[in-house]
């Protein structure tokens, strides 16, 4: 029926009984509960995450006779700006430049809004609404009918892993139902929801920033760990996202700078890079706040970070792959070139030289470029957002100047922002009408791949009543028709709270002043 329980993805069953042990106990299985008692009272509780070999996951080794195959693991660290990044984690920043040689893309432009719609490319080399056409077509239904990328590496004889802290706001679970089967062989959320629920604290947004005597973030971390060590001699893909220190404050991510520096520091010395292609990632920057008010919190909420790491023998092996994309860190990228990138490496072959010299060519050769190109590629300088799948209203490539918030054509742009935003909260009685109170700002964006002439865009920033919310969104005004159009998704930049409770489409809270 497409129908499917709210708790689909989160329901759990214990173990029947419980083993009593004194000092020490074997655990083999994946997620403990541990509780102590004193006089038939309960004074400790507490939540173990391990990753014992399984029975069926061992079967997957048909690879691992291929000593150029590489294992990829996936760090991401949710809404840091590639600036923000330098500015909170420079010890970490510091590891990844100095010892792992990393990679660092300064053109990584986002695509969506929040982290849905910029890790559903990154993961299936979709859109949302292609993959709402193809295998997602209710809201209301599991993503079990789609292939991620972690699903390639499985076919690839790769043990796969996928886990997020605060994962009740996580990528396939916020507003969404997740899946009905678990999607890799290892799955952290079940167990994060648990042990967050039962003994998370120090919530002050969001994301519960403790869980039991430890940071959130810590207690993914430590998994992450177990999971890559535990994997080493196995080809394994691995992707993690940590959100419960990031999502909420544009300054709390330094409080997460040591325990990610002292993860890769472990997995270096224990050898997991030796044969790890390891990616470290944001999907935005900061989306609300006093900086989002700013030009710099504009673009750096557009601009996410991505490093690329690579063992030194793939640098010798890979020259070609890799020269390029060195010369790629200066150009315009996007989640969907990450996607294409990590396909390359669920099969090495297609990075040998000659192989890349004829893909190279196809790809010169081509009428049109396709929309994800692999960073083992050369791309274009002269790239633009559309081409790379970026809407206008987050493309950075953008001149812009600002002009007066009293001029007509700015009063005209932000009385048909308004007028939009009413229109998509018609079909919601509940929903209050909103009112222009104030225009905070206007720019004009131009650039240099932009129809001339006829089309002016604007990005304009108002604030509306009731509930003073900030929307900023790109208004197109057609010199020919005299006309204003929407383009692209309008941006909430200030928190909502509680004030679109009666709504549950995302899309919807953004806009939402609930009247009762």
């Amino acid at each position: 029926s497409g129908k499917y329980p709210w708790d689909v993805d989160t329901r759990v069953k214990s173990a029947k009984k419980c083993i009593f042990f004194n000092e020490i106990a074997t655990v083999k299985d994946e997620f403990v509960k541990v509780t102590c008692s004193l006089k038939n009272k309960s004074i400790y509780l507490d939540y173990h995450a391990f990753t014992p070999v399984k029975r069926r996951v061992k079967e997957k080794a048909k690879f691992e006779e291929d000593e150029n195959a590489v294992s990829v693991l996936t760090l991401g660290i949710d809404a840091v700006s590639r600036l923000n990044f330098h500015r909170q984690m420079p010890q970490t920043l510091n590891f990844l430049i100095k010892n792992l040689s990393a990679v660092e893309m300064l053109g990584y432009n986002k695509v969506g809004d929040n982290t849905f719609p910029n890790l559903v490319p990154v993961l299936t080399g979709l859109s949302v609404k292609e993959l709402k056409k193809s295998c997602w077509k209710k809201t209301t239904s599991v993503f079990d009918a789609c292939r991620f990328v972690w699903d390639d590496f499985s076919a690839a004889g790769y043990k796969t892993a996928f886990g997020e802290d605060a994962s009740w706001m996580g990528i396939f679970s916020y507003l969404k139902k997740g899946f009905r089967k678990q999607p890799t062989d290892y799955y952290m959320n079940i167990f994060n929801n648990v042990s967050e629920n039962d003994v998370g604290f120090e919530k002050r947004l969001n994301a519960k920033l403790c869980v039991g005597p430890r940071k959130t973030i810590q207690v993914l971390l430590n998994y992450v760990y177990k999971f890559a060590n535990t994997m080493k001699n196995s080809l394994f893909f691995g992707f993690f996202w940590g959100s419960s220190l990031t999502h909420d404050y544009l300054n709390l991510p330094k409080y997460g700078d040591e325990e990610h520096q002292q993860l890769l520091e472990s997995l270096y010395n224990e050898g997991v890079f030796n044969r790890t292609v390891l990616v470290v990632m944001s999907d935005h920057g900061i989306r609300w706040g006093e900086i989002r008010g700013t030009f710099q919190g504009y673009l750096e909420e557009r601009l996410p970070f991505l490093f690329i790491a690579y063992p030194n023998w793939f640098r010798i092996k890979y020259t070609t792959a890799v020269a390029n994309l060195k010369k790629n860190t200066q150009k315009l990228t996007s989640p969907y070139d990450l996607h294409e990138t990590l396909l390359d490496l669920t099969d090495v072959a297609q990075l040998n030289k000659e192989i890349l010299r004829e893909r190279s060519m196809r790809l010169e050769n081509a009428e049109t470029l396709p929309r994800g190109i692999s960073l083992f590629l050369p791309i274009s300088e002269n790239r633009t957002c559309s081409s790379a799948g970026i809407n206008d209203h987050w493309c950075t490539c953008h001149q812009t100047r600002n002009i007066p918030t009293n001029s007509s054509q700015v009063r005209r742009a932000a009385d048909r922002l308004v007028k939009h935003i009413n229109s998509l909260l018609q079909q919601f009685p509940q929903c209050a009408e909103l009112r222009l109170y104030k225009i905070r700002s206007a720019r004009e964006e131009s650039s240099s791949f932009k129809t001339p002439g006829a089309i002016r865009d604007f990005t304009v920033t108002i604030e509306t009543t009731p509930g003073r919310a900030l929307f900023e969104a790109t208004v197109r005004y057609n010199v020919n028709t005299n006309g204003f159009l929407i383009v692209g998704t309008v941006s909430r930049i200030n928190l909502y709270g509680d004030q679109s409770r009666c709504v549950t489409q995302y899309r919807l809270r953004l806009y939402c002043y609930c009247i009762h």
